[in-house]
């Protein structure tokens, strides 16, 4: 699309093809404008020196000169001559001369300024635009002022031109070509291309790209105001000072606001300025000298909003071309998934489709990146011309096909019959061979303006066509995103420290005098929902292999709750906190947890690390590594969960274990069940041989704590003995006590 506004885009008229009606049509539906652009003009005529300010005919005559060249310029004479002849009662002699002469310079300076665009490359539309500023905006003025002076001697007027004179007269023709010249060609290209016409597309285009619709109604009706009350005013100083500030407002919504609503309401507010200039000077108000000086205000005015709106377009253009380069695939010259989304965005309900070429491409091994790429761009145009509304294709990140939409219609699968028959009927053409593609198959799914489009084009990319269908229908809901979301969730649980610390105290079953053991516990709260358990939120933990940065979490704040509340540490037991095995399996854990113990002031004898037994330990001799020092340190290592897993004894042989927590499963019903009394005791017989300290879970009364008693079990935990407490609160208590 061209977007120099003043060249000759194409002629309206093809004169081998049209009708010779047609043509005369034109010239005189020209030659009646030429005698209508005379009345106006007579409104901003200065009386005195008959001389137009603001020249709609001069406007006029280089604007069809512009479209149509030489072809008009019979036409131009006539209609001159005629007005100068029959209503402004020349003499014929001059109206001939005038008629002759007049409309050379406008052709000559046209052919200057075509001749002058064809050596700019098409983007570059300052240049263009300077161009047209300074044959159409500045020489020619000049040039015809000087051939009317010329004229003016020939025909035996006076020669003593003042300064002042010369000046407004070439100032006058100046601004009648940056300003209504412009707006004329804009409007006869509206009239003749309509909607498809260049500026017209490029007005709609920045509007689009730039225009919030709340501003430009602001904007308009600021605009309407400042300009209704300029050309109701009745002082000069307030007409100027409205007339600048909307001139400001013009050059703030250029671009923003298009083009053409800009340049219509500079063009009034200029209009209403010279009419009132005029008005002032035919009345005597003002001088000569004045009137100058003010059409050399409004010159640089104009000449600094035209220049504006020239760098206002090269921006936009600039723009555009860099986001175009952005989301064309240099290779395949097919649009990405940026313009794809955008594109979408349009349709309130539409059908994405996916052509899978992955079967046809590995069968065509030798192709390379150029001959893949023919193949997607071949594809794209065969289908772009015999489709409806498959006119861009896109292309896929990591995939081997094409993506197309289609907005939804009423018998959308027999529309899809007919993609599948005309991809049958495709043949790709490279190194004189032609290939059919090997299986037909696209996926398709239903999508909505606001659809997440990433992940279901991941899925549709990643689908396996069936042998049995050649249309396969993907459907997709908010059960897709649920790993993405919970791994946000417990991301998100770790920055706001939303976990809290809970334990669960021991009781000791041969000895009611020892300090009180208990266990860390941990609990979700997030900031919107309910505690959650960590039979809830820890197989997230798992999933996302989390669980060494859980352990951190639970051993630092673990240590700071005892240093806050503890200070005389004969008042506790010990503290049992959990180690994943992951955990485990790292180098330098027992360093890290000595490290943190030292910095919150911790003895390590308060504390106990149990591991789970059911959690297999992948690099033992790590793990037996951190759990030695850990002993070395004086922290006990308990087992938990014994009894559930394959390797329970053996782990007693390897491991250095100093307490063996009895998996509840054998707990909770041992006080009917003779099996589950028979395990225990043989547990607690294992335990008391190798000197380890038992401690039974899930204790849930005074009849289980007995028969406990009777099996030589040394500790107790469950809700039979203490049910989970905020730590905190257990701490304090505690405290207290001591």
């Amino acid at each position: 699309m061209s977007v120099s506004g003043f060249e000759q885009i194409s002629p309206f008229l093809d004169y081998k093809n049209k009708k010779w009606w047609q043509f005369l049509g034109i010239q005189i539906l020209i030659f009646c404008a030429i005698q209508v652009s005379y009345s106006l003009s007579n409104f901003y005529v200065i009386a005195q020196d008959r001389v137009h300010v603001l020249s709609f005919t001069a406007a006029f005559v280089v604007t069809v000169t512009l479209r149509y060249s030489w072809r008009v310029l019979p036409t131009i004479v006539a209609g001159l001559l005629f007005y100068y002849g029959f209503f402004s009662k020349r003499p014929w002699e001059m109206a001939v001369l005038f008629s002759v002469l007049l409309p050379a310079l406008p052709l000559l300076f046209c052919q200057l300024y075509r001749a002058a665009l064809k050596r700019v490359a098409a983007y570059n539309f300052t240049v263009k635009l300077g161009y047209y500023a300074a044959f159409i905006g500045i020489l020619y003025p000049i040039a015809n002022t000087a051939l009317l002076m010329l004229i003016s001697v020939m025909l035996g007027g006076s020669s003593d031109f003042s300064f002042e004179f010369v000046a407004y007269s070439v100032l006058s023709a100046i601004l009648t070509q940056m300003v209504l010249t412009p707006l004329l060609s804009l409007g006869l290209s509206y009239v003749l291309d309509g909607e498809n016409a260049p500026y017209i597309k490029l007005d709609r285009a920045m509007m689009a790209a730039y225009s919030n619709p709340l501003h430009y109604r602001l904007w308009l009706m600021v605009c309407a105001l400042f300009l209704v009350a300029g050309i109701s005013a009745q002082n000069p100083l307030t007409l100027n000072t409205l007339s600048l500030m909307l001139l400001c407002l013009v050059g703030m919504g250029l671009g923003k606001f298009g083009l053409l609503r800009p340049m219509l309401i500079g063009a009034a507010t200029l209009l209403v300025c010279v009419e009132n200039i005029i008005s002032r000077y035919n009345l005597g108000f003002i001088s000569r000298e004045q009137v100058y000086a003010m059409l050399l205000v409004l010159f640089v005015l104009t000449m600094l909003t035209f220049m504006l709106g020239a760098h206002t377009i090269k921006n936009y253009v600039t723009t555009r071309n860099a986001i175009r380069k952005e989301r064309i695939d240099s290779f395949t010259g097919l649009y990405n998934l940026a313009q794809l989304k955008e594109d979408v965005a349009t349709q309130t309900h539409a059908t994405l489709i996916y052509i899978d070429l992955e079967p046809t491409l590995s069968k065509l091994n030798g192709l390379g990146h150029q001959g893949r790429a023919q193949l997607m761009k071949q594809l794209s145009q065969y289908l772009a011309a015999n489709t409806e509304h498959l006119k861009r294709a896109y292309l896929p990140p990591f995939a081997s096909g094409l993506l197309c939409f289609a907005p939804k219609l009423p018998k959308m699968e027999s529309e899809l019959s007919k993609l599948i028959g005309l991809l049958d009927r495709f043949y790709f053409y490279f190194d004189d061979s032609a290939v059919s593609l090997v299986k037909r198959t696209i996926q398709c799914a239903s999508i909505y303006g606001n659809h997440n489009l990433d992940p279901l084009i991941s899925k549709l990319c990643e689908q396996q066509g069936r042998d049995t269908a050649c249309v396969n229908w993907i459907t997709h809901n908010q059960e897709e995103n649920k790993t993405l979301n919970q791994l946000s969730f417990i991301q998100q649980c770790f920055r706001e420290n939303e976990f809290e610390l809970y334990c669960q105290p021991y009781r000791a079953l041969s000895d009611n005098t020892q300090n009180a053991h208990f266990e860390i516990l941990l609990r979700l709260k997030p900031k919107q929902g309910e505690l959650m358990s960590p039979a809830e939120f820890f197989p997230l933990i798992n999933e996302f292999g989390l669980e060494r940065e859980l352990d951190k979490w639970v051993i630092e704040h673990t240590f700071k709750a005892l240093k806050n509340h503890i200070e005389d540490w004969n008042s506790i037991g010990r503290c049992a906190i959990n180690l994943t095995a992951k955990a485990l399996n790292s180098h330098g854990l027992a360093e890290d947890i000595q490290t943190e113990a030292n910095l919150h002031q911790i003895p390590m004898n308060k504390l106990c690390f149990e591991i789970t037994e059911s959690d297999a330990l992948r690099n033992e001799p790590i793990a037996i590594q951190n759990l030695n020092r850990l002993r070395e340190a004086g922290s006990t290592i308990a087992l938990d969960d014994f009894g559930t897993g394959y390797a329970s004894f053996d782990y007693l042989r390897r491991l250095p274990l100093d307490v063996l927590k009895v998996d509840g499963s054998f707990v909770k019903n041992i006080v009917e069940s003779e099996n589950d009394r028979i395990i225990v005791q043989a547990i607690s017989q294992v335990a008391s041989s190798m000197q380890l300290v038992t401690v039974a879970e899930f204790v849930e009364s005074e009849d289980h704590i007995e028969t406990l008693k009777v099996l030589n079990i040394q500790f107790a935990q469950g809700f039979g003995v203490a049910r989970p407490l905020p730590l905190s609160d257990h701490l304090t208590m505690l405290s207290n006590k001591a």
